[in-house]
């Protein structure tokens, strides 16, 4: 019986060579010589895969789903973070669903990184209800070790979060994903007699453009306003725009907030007094979307008194003489402690009216680097508006 000689892959395939490059070698064996040595080859290639493939971390391309807060967890009031059981996902996309119309509620994904470093990588939600049995839906791009999902929202409401992720499925902004993007429900149902509304959050294009969409659900109050103040994590404020809410009720009022840079955004309520229940969210542009950019709030002056129209930095978009008399409308570039008595500094604009003149609107849209402070020399009817 033959003995079968234990040889080198590496040996054979070199014996191989020698003989087919060998003239002396029978041209019949020369077929059956090259099938030897391209298996030989193959065997070894598919070795070197397999054992670099074992040198891999495992990797799952399955995408994953997960149930993090089942049905019926209890809102505490304060932030809730839930786990995701992470298998190499660098996309991320969570739901909630609200068991009923919760006064304020937050969505928003986070990555912490191999150091325990905590980033926010998607946008914070302030869910609401969109649809039947959707709250929010917020999505994040990124491979990190942890990913929490966190949900804020009042003691005595309900929810249930679930969790989606994969590795090759790129974020599309769409349906009601874009919807939680754009459309924040910053208060549903809360009492209007104080200065209870007040919502912080990054805003999904860095800009403030859109409209506040504001309702007296009942018991509707005089002297109420809105303020939408554009803020940096560095220098504070940058930017507010105040806007007067009328006594009127049931009914949406909408006031349309001027494009400025916003990276993060503050929404207060000034309660006039002891109002009823009240509800309003912030709609953003956006991109693409037509704005009017000379759009601002507005001042109404009756009197000669210096009138800080505006408190900080902003824009002086126009000046309406309304009801003319003789006298001038003099416009300066003063904080609100300087802006008193008859100012002399800082002069920006001074109108000259008559008795007769016509009612005229004149566009400034001029920034002023310290507020806005009007002063008339006689008693006329005015109007100024500023962003």
């Amino acid at each position: 019986m033959a003995r079968k000689m234990n040889i080198p892959k590496a040996k054979q395939i070199q014996g191989l060579r020698k003989a087919i490059a060998n003239r002396k070698t029978p041209r019949q064996f020369i077929p059956s010589m090259k099938k030897r040595l391209a298996k030989l080859m193959a065997c070894i290639l598919f070795a070197l895969i397999a054992s670099s493939a074992r040198a891999q971390t495992p990797v799952s391309l399955v995408p994953t789903q997960q149930i993090l807060a089942a049905s019926g967890t209890a809102c505490t009031g304060t932030g809730q973070s839930f786990t995701v059981n992470n298998r190499n996902q660098t996309q991320h996309t969570a739901t909630l669903v609200l068991s009923g119309s919760a006064t304020s509620s937050k969505l928003q994904i986070q990555g912490v990184d191999s150091s325990g470093n905590t980033f926010i990588i998607s946008p914070t939600a302030q869910a609401g209800q969109l649809f039947t049995a959707v709250s929010a839906i917020v999505s994040a791009s990124g491979y990190y070790p942890t990913v929490n999902v966190l949900v804020t929202c009042p003691i005595g409401i309900t929810f249930t979060l679930t969790y989606s992720g994969s590795q090759t499925t790129p974020v599309i902004l769409g349906g009601t994903q874009f919807l939680s993007l754009i459309d924040q429900q910053l208060f549903t149902a809360i009492s209007g007699a104080g200065n209870v509304g007040t919502a912080v959050f990054g805003t999904p294009f860095g800009n403030s453009s859109g409209i506040l969409v504001f309702t007296y659900l009942s018991s509707p109050v005089s002297g109420s306003i809105l303020e939408v103040m554009c803020t940096s994590t560095t220098t504070g404020l940058m930017t507010q725009f105040n806007f007067p809410i009328a006594n009127l009720s049931p009914g949406v009022q909408v006031f349309k907030v001027p494009p400025a840079t916003c990276p993060q955004v503050q929404v207060v309520y000034v309660s006039g007094g002891a109002a009823g229940n009240i509800s309003f969210e912030y709609i953003f542009d956006s991109p693409g979307a037509a704005v009017n950019e000379t759009q601002g709030s507005y001042t109404h002056i009756t009197g000669t008194t210096a009138t800080a129209v505006k408190t900080v930095p902003g824009t002086l978009v126009s000046v309406t003489v309304n009801t003319p008399a003789v006298g001038t409308i003099s416009v300066f570039d003063l904080a609100t402690a300087a802006c008193t008595g008859t100012p002399s500094t800082n002069t920006v604009a001074v109108i000259t009216a008559t008795a007769t003149a016509p009612i005229a609107t004149l566009l400034y849209n001029v920034g002023l680097l310290n507020g806005i402070c009007v002063k008339a020399s006689a008693a006329m009817d005015f109007t100024v508006s500023s962003q």
